[in-house]
């Protein structure tokens, strides 16, 4: 939290005022529902807590890729952990009010003034954008100004609290020493040519052995034994009809497509004269310099020079001169809007055409799927009348256009029908007393599901995996074995031995840290590495492989090198903020122990009535 310091505010007032709660409806709750929790004097209201709420779920539905639901959202118990936090503000809010803290009116100004969903196009402060944008989130200037007091006395409270915080050196001292140590290693790899004999191909007894001892390696998925009609846009494409006449429309429709004037991808960096424009191409003309350290010079990047994929009339006066490059180049001085300037040419699309005949093929297709679209559409009543009558999914693919499928669905079908999201969903759902009925897929398409039967997870007989126990049998085997030579070859080693004099085939690396990994062996080498003595060697097994590791060093960090002085800073400063943390959580804790707190349900309640 004192890592946050002046940004929090910006953080929960662009929230508040960006997430557009306008259709939320955290206007009028009614005058008996006020505040949903009060520490002390302090309240938390209505509205903050509905923001707050679906600030967060849409958060959640940003990160999971699909919108969240009010009680998807109060299942996960984010409504709980909002209202938790806002407890903690709150209770940081008292603690100010009760020691007298506050802000002038001119800290409040310099803060709102600086947010830019307040801004005009001139980048300044703009008053109706802010009145406006405070009458579509239910917010008077006044209460949106207390807000922003409010959590600029918090800010202060939490940074007196915090300064100079920082961690015993003793701490850093250790982390450092236990983070930076780097080992250097040898190793090698034992295969089947390191054991003494091939591993024998087991017996009978030995497979069924191993199918009984691993059940899951054979388990069979639940199965749902799923019967289906569909009907795709591309089955009646061909009942649509296409006449020259829509099919000129539509190719002078996109146009664009099919007739594309020469481009260029461009770069362009302005100057403030044309002399420093002509010195620039000059240096670069000679070979003193090149474009890119002409930017690296003044701190820019690619991107910010970047015109994209431009049409000459795109560059105004420029154009004519940077389109008569026949090649890739540097081009200018050159009037721009931001002065003289100098053009890079990165690439040359020359001019496409397609002649309406050659897009015919497209065009047909193209209208075809748009009309199968259309009447799909047209016979979802119809086909859903069929069903409701009592027609079954067999009748349908009788009787219309429909096509009769089965699938035994286990949830990793992705071919065909599976291949549809929506069809997935719904052999997910579906269940035996459902009854079928015409839902539409992503592209127009119309699909019945019925499920006839559920096979529950089970384990086949071993007759019918008998070749996968075998297989799998041998590989366990064969595995057990390289680890078993493996570990009688690194106790050699531990012994003083030498993996090449071994018979084995020795690599070495340095510089490993905790924090690393090493991508040559399996995962946590890096844990048995830091475990062994220098000189020592242990085994590290994967799924299917075996290795000898030996350490031969660990080198302590120097506290002097640049790598360490930044990683002791690092350490130091997650330290002051656990620490700063600590402090704060509990400064909350203790006042709301001190000056109580209570949480009006109803009101949480009416919040949570309203959720989507």
């Amino acid at each position: 939290m004192a890592g946050k310091g002046k940004h929090v505010i910006y953080w929960i007032l662009l929230v508040v005022l960006v997430a557009g709660l306008g259709g939320f409806g955290v206007r009028n709750f009614g005058g008996s529902v006020r505040n949903v929790a009060t520490v002390g004097q302090t309240e938390i209201d209505v509205p903050t807590y509905a923001r707050a709420l679906q600030a967060e779920m849409q958060a959640q539905s940003q990160a999971s890729g699909k919108p969240m639901t009010g009680a998807e959202a109060q299942a996960a118990g984010v409504d709980r952990q909002v209202l938790q936090t806002l407890l903690g503000q709150a209770s940081l809010d008292e603690a100010a009010r009760m020691a007298g803290l506050s802000v002038g009116d001119d800290a409040v100004r310099e803060q709102i003034v600086a947010i830019p969903a307040f801004q005009g196009a001139d980048g300044k402060f703009d008053r109706s954008a802010y009145e406006m944008a405070l009458q579509r989130n239910g917010l008077s200037t006044a209460e949106f100004e207390h807000q922003v007091r409010t959590e600029l006395a918090r800010n202060i409270l939490q940074a007196a609290l915090v300064s100079g915080l920082a961690p015993q050196p003793s701490y850093g001292d250790a982390v450092l020493k236990y983070l930076g140590e780097k080992a250097a290693i040898t190793y090698a790899p034992v295969d089947a040519a390191a054991l003494d004999a091939p591993v024998p191909a087991p017996t009978e007894d030995e497979i069924k052995a191993f199918y009984d001892a691993n059940p899951d390696l054979f388990r069979l998925p639940e199965r749902k034994a799923i019967t289906y009609v569909w009907l795709t846009p591309e089955m009646v494409a061909s009942q649509v009809p296409v006449d020259d006449a829509a099919l000129h429309a539509a190719y002078d429709a996109r146009r664009d497509e099919f007739v594309r004037p020469p481009r260029r991808m461009v770069d362009r960096l302005g100057f403030a004269d044309d002399a420093a424009a002509e010195a620039a191409k000059s240096a670069i003309d000679s070979g003193q310099t090149t474009f890119d350290q002409l930017l690296a010079d003044r701190k820019l990047s690619e991107e910010d020079v970047d015109l994209g994929m431009v049409e000459q009339s795109d560059l105004g006066d420029a154009g004519p001169a940077v389109f008569a490059l026949d090649d890739t180049g540097v081009v200018g001085p050159l009037p721009s809007p931001v002065g003289p300037a100098l053009f890079r040419v990165n690439a040359i699309l020359t001019a496409q055409e397609t002649p309406f005949e050659e897009a015919r093929a497209t065009l047909a297709e193209d209208l075809q799927q748009e009309g199968a679209r259309d009447l799909l559409d047209g016979q979802r009543e119809k086909l859903n009348d069929l069903l409701a009558g009592g027609a079954t999914l067999e009748d349908l693919a009788d009787k219309t256009d429909m096509q009769l499928g089965q699938i035994t669905w286990t949830g990793s079908e992705d071919q065909g029908i599976a291949a549809y999201e929506g069809f997935r969903t719904a052999a997910e759902t579906v269940t035996e007393d459902d009854y079928p009925e015409i839902h539409s897929l992503e592209d127009g398409a119309l699909y019945a599901i019925r499920l006839d039967s559920v096979t529950p997870p089970e384990v086949p007989p071993l007759a019918d995996v008998h070749d996968k126990a075998a297989e799998l049998a041998q590989a366990k085997a064969t595995h057990d074995a390289l680890v078993a030579k493996a570990t009688a070859l690194a106790a050699q080693v531990s012994d003083g031995g030498d993996l090449a004099a071994l018979g084995l085939t020795p690599k070495s690396l340095t510089g490993l840290t905790r924090r690393g990994v090493i991508a040559e062996l399996p995962p946590g080498a890096i844990d048995t590495v830091f475990k062994l003595e220098p000189g020592k060697a242990d085994v590290i097994a994967g799924a299917d492989d075996a290795y000898v590791v030996r350490l031969d060093s660990v080198t302590p960090p120097d506290p002097a090198a640049p790598e360490s002085q930044a990683l002791r800073t690092a350490v130091d400063n997650q330290a002051a903020q656990g620490i700063a943390s600590d402090l704060l959580t509990a400064l909350a804790q203790s006042i709301e122990a001190k000056e109580g707190f209570t949480i009006n349900q109803a009101a949480v309640n009416a919040v949570h009535s309203r959720l989507p």
